[in-house]
């Protein structure tokens, strides 16, 4: 792998020390383009399916998650932040994806995004391998740079499908959305959250391991449930659905308990907490429901996308903009824009599965919940924007636990 660039972390500018400025704006109008078809009644280009699938993984989930990532590791791991080049790789790849699934341009959204990724994977292991960070990265940060590779798995599984006639075209495909859509956010959301949940809802400390030898017993233990976890989609796939969901039911709950230590409910005040805690815990039941009643996994699974992951992501961006822009003690109130985006992405998800149930009526669930996912990111963006919009603090300036 590369060397890490040489720039000290206080010396870049603005725009690159604090680069969530840039990407989670942009995710959250690809996530409002991601759902407007459905209240739109299917107006637009290309497959439906298609089209908002890629525009919430590759477009919103993934400007929120790189845009995490590149603000977090370098001051996690004291070494330079991304270089101008990979954040415009950052910036231009989610909007050329969703464009590119608006036309119906088959696999080009996947190959995209895998040039996307291979720069995150990149970013992320030279700089917890740096000397620069001193052994001081948490071993259960292990499953960042697995949940890219498996997402990279999953988007080139999707994209060399229709070459993959002889071993079976439709099988690759399901197994490599599934660890694009499902497998890449659910490990980023356990590995990351084993980290941020305990400081972020509690003002607990990491767990971290100082011993060497003990510290690389962790990280081989996270590194085979990791393993276990993915594996669960081809096991879906494969050999049995229930088993495959239930493994991954398990496997959340395992790491969220043990390492998140989840159980415990937040103790720190502020309401995205509180949506933070509530939200790593709807992953795994989102997956034992499906599990339970595979008939409606479709439905279920959107307790994991929208009440999961959709929650999470806009949670945890709030808390990183209020704290990097000098705002931390906002942290502690719960403001009205912030209640209504907890309500609406509540009521998103409860529409998405009536859907599920009620299908004569699929249509108007759908626009419903469409119409009410918009409106959660839309609350979200009047209580934040400010806050990415004003000047960024300086880079030595004390944040909140977790930021």
């Amino acid at each position: 792998m590369p060397p890490v660039a040489s720039t000290p972390h206080g010396s870049a500018p603005a725009w690159r020390r604090e680069p969530y400025r840039l990407l989670f704006p942009l995710g959250a109008a690809l996530g409002v383009l991601a759902v407007l078809p459905f209240p739109l009644r299917g107006a637009g280009g290309g497959s439906l399916a298609l089209f908002h699938s890629v525009a919430q993984i590759l477009g919103f989930l993934t400007c929120f998650v790189v845009g995490f990532l590149f603000t977090f590791i370098p001051r996690r791991t004291n070494t330079p932040p991304p270089d101008a080049w990979e954040l415009a790789v950052a910036v231009t790849v989610p909007p050329a994806a969703v464009a590119s699934a608006w036309v119906n341009a088959g696999q080009t959204p996947y190959l995209l995004w895998l040039g996307l990724v291979a720069v995150a994977i990149v970013f992320t292991v030279t700089r917890m391998r740096a000397p620069a960070a001193g052994g001081r990265v948490p071993a259960v940060l292990v499953w960042v740079p697995l949940s890219l590779a498996a997402g990279a798995l999953g988007a080139a599984l999707a994209a060399a499908a229709p070459f993959l006639a002889g071993w079976g075209a439709p099988r690759s495909w399901v197994i490599g959305r599934g660890l694009l859509v499902q497998g890449l956010v659910a490990g980023l959301v356990l590995g990351v959250g084993g980290l941020l949940v305990p400081q972020l809802t509690r003002g607990e400390a990491p767990g971290e391991e100082v011993v060497p030898a003990r510290r690389r017993r962790v990280m081989a233990a996270h590194a085979a449930a990791a393993a276990v976890f993915f594996a669960s989609f081809p096991l879906e796939v494969l050999v049995e659905t229930r088993l495959g969901i239930a493994v991954r039911a398990g496997v959340a709950t395992a790491v969220l308990v043990g390492s998140a230590r989840a159980h415990r409910p937040p103790t720190l005040p502020g309401l995205h907490r509180w949506l933070v805690w509530l939200g790593a815990w709807l992953v795994p039941l989102g997956f034992g429901i499906a599990a339970l009643f595979p008939r409606h996994r479709a439905a279920a699974l959107h307790v994991v996308f929208v009440g999961g992951f959709s929650q999470i992501a806009l949670a945890v961006a709030t808390h990183v903009a209020l704290s990097h822009s000098g705002r931390a003690e906002r942290l502690s109130a719960s403001p009205a824009p912030m209640r209504l985006m907890a309500v609406l992405l509540a009521a998103a998800f409860g529409a998405r599965i009536a859907a599920g149930l009620d299908l004569r009526h699929v249509a108007t669930w759908l626009s419903w919940a469409g119409l009410a996912f918009a409106g959660a990111v839309g609350a979200w963006a009047v209580g934040v924007l400010p806050s990415l919009v004003g000047r960024p603090e300086p880079s030595r300036a004390r944040v909140d636990p977790g930021a």
